[in-house]
């Protein structure tokens, strides 16, 4: 039972920081945005993409790339804000498991 409660609530939370890195991330076209997705294995939750340039975004890049490229790329962040935003919400989750 507990298991259950635990992973309803970390699934809550993945939902919540998704639904808001979708919101903030900065995007040209909408690949990245609708790239972001969120997985719940038991009681872990993870919220992210697989597009190869989305590490660039969120942290941004100075250099060259594997093609010789030189980047001077500022961070604009998506995946962080998202979970500071909800962080209170999602302590709130599992304050509320322990009720």
């Amino acid at each position: 039972m507990v298991n259950s409660k635990a992973h309803d609530a970390v699934q809550k939370a993945c939902f919540l920081v998704e639904g808001d890195a979708k919101r903030l991330v900065p995007v040209v076209t909408s690949r990245l945005r609708n790239s972001i997705t969120n997985e719940v294995e038991e009681t872990v939750g993870r919220v992210g993409t697989n597009v190869e340039y989305a590490r660039r975004v969120e942290m941004g890049f100075v250099g060259a790339d594997a093609l010789g490229r030189i980047y001077n790329q500022s961070p604009k962040p998506y995946l962080r804000p998202a979970l500071e935003k909800n962080r209170s919400t999602i302590l709130g989750l599992f304050r509320d498991l322990i009720k």
